[in-house]
């Protein structure tokens, strides 16, 4: 969609005014797609680590179900792009307001389920879009995106990092079922059995071993030019308190810094302050907070 250009009678001596087109543009091939919008995510990494490492990481046998960009004179100001049936996640954005990026998507998209993306527009997006057609909207999650550049905690000897493998598989599997009936993301145990194998195929999941056991996990994902993101933080409840999950995420983060990596993030729920606490303690830094809405 463009904004008109203005036709009005131009007076004699005077330059016709031109009105800067503004237009949500939508793709259907993911490289021209990542063409087109990495460079605009990549200016600020870390705190697109969530929708540019969903996009560089794509699994081939995924077909997104969006792929948009709203560009103003041929630059994207905002990147939109959805996996999921959930909800639509938001680039930080550029240079443009809520209303006119609210406009541009209703006149244009088929459905808008919900909006992952920067806080303070998001929101604001949000009401736009229940403002124009009625639909109601609630916070499913408050987040805070975090970035590390220099570790400042180094993990204790309390036990060592180790890569999962295939030996843990039953307890993998009960993590990410206690996972994710803490966060409100449940999960029945064949679909945690499915996740939990996703993790060791990928061989991105570590965790911290006390005396032979596996007391804490973490993992890595969406690796994206320079940055890597930490996720699946998980202790089980008896063995919290003791300064584990502090120890796997400060080894694990020392790790990616050790391969090349020139940052780290992880979000935070905003709710689960413990959580904010001890990331804050090895040496990240929040950069930007995140919020995830859904509509009725």
């Amino acid at each position: 969609m463009k904004e008109s250009e203005n036709l009005s009678a131009n007076p004699k001596g005077k330059e016709r005014e031109v009105v800067a087109v503004t237009e949500l543009i939508s793709y259907e091939s993911i490289s021209s797609f990542k063409n087109d919008v990495v460079p605009f995510l990549e200016y600020h990494e870390a705190e697109n680590s969530l929708i540019l490492g969903l996009l560089l990481n794509v699994k081939k046998e995924i077909t997104p179900r969006l792929m948009a960009a709203i560009k103003e004179e041929g630059k994207p100001v905002l990147v939109l792009f959805q996996t999921i049936p959930r909800h639509i996640v938001l680039s930080k954005p550029g240079d443009i307001k809520a209303e006119k990026a609210a406009q541009l998507m209703l006149d244009t998209l088929d459905e808008i389920p919900g909006l992952v993306g920067e806080k303070e527009f998001t929101s604001q997006l949000a009401e736009q879009i229940e403002k124009a057609n009625g639909r109601n909207s609630k916070v499913n999650m408050q987040q805070r995106i975090y970035q590390l550049r220099e570790l400042e905690k180094l993990p204790r000897d309390s036990g060592r990092l180790v890569k999962v493998d295939r030996r843990d598989l039953d307890l993998v599997i009960q993590f990410v079922y206690q996972f994710g009936q803490e966060t409100g993301e449940t999960m029945n145990m064949a679909e945690s059995e499915e996740k939990a194998r996703e993790f060791l195929r990928m061989e991105t999941l570590y965790g911290w071993e006390v005396g032979g056991r596996l007391i804490s996990v973490a993992n890595i994902a969406r690796p994206t030019r320079t940055n890597a993101t930490v996720n699946f933080v998980y202790t089980p409840p008896d063995e919290r308190k003791k300064g584990y999950a502090t120890d796997c995420v400060a080894a694990l983060t020392r790790l990616l810094l050790n391969k090349g990596y020139l940052s780290t993030t992880l979000y935070t729920d905003l709710d689960n302050p413990t959580s904010n606490k001890i990331y804050m303690e090895i040496g990240y830094k929040p950069i930007m907070d995140s919020i995830v809405i859904l509509f009725d």
